[in-house]
């Protein structure tokens, strides 16, 4: 799952953008360069017109993504989009195995790929739009627009 790969689904999910993107997570500088190579201004400071946040990796503590979250929607105005890219759980049994293996490989316990990104950014003042899933049902992107 990297950066390069996953980065046109976020391109697509974030739609028109009419200015720079912030990008917020571990892997941030592969995920900037990835983005812009697919035509996107990336922004470090200062306000930005829509927003990608990267889980992959996290650990999941709690208090850590609630804070990136305040962060991001700090400098985008009402309304700009975000893609926030996590772990998932498969929905198929038959697929588990290899998300579980995916995560111990990096350290990370099989159950991190059960939290709720959705209901987080919906608690973290966001209007969740939709979810979709990449790389064998691994991964979640959700579409979110910061409310007002």
């Amino acid at each position: 799952m990297t950066a390069r790969r996953l980065a046109a689904p976020c391109r697509a999910l974030l739609g028109a953008v009419p200015g720079p993107v912030l990008v917020v997570g571990p892997d941030g500088p592969a995920w900037s360069e990835a983005l812009r190579g697919l035509g996107l201004a990336v922004v470090e400071e200062g306000a930005a017109a829509a927003g990608v946040v990267v889980l992959l990796g996290e650990r999941g503590d709690a208090t850590a993504r609630a804070r990136m979250l305040a962060t991001v929607a700090a400098r985008l105005a009402a309304g700009a989009p975000v893609v926030l890219v996590d772990h998932n759980r498969p929905r198929a049994p038959w697929r588990r195995p290899a998300a579980w293996l995916a995560l111990l490989a990096r350290g990370l316990p099989p159950r991190r790929a059960r939290h709720p990104a959705a209901r987080e950014l919906a608690a973290a003042g966001f209007t969740v739009e939709c979810l979709r899933l990449a790389a064998g049902e691994r991964v979640q992107l959700v579409r979110a627009l910061r409310d007002a």
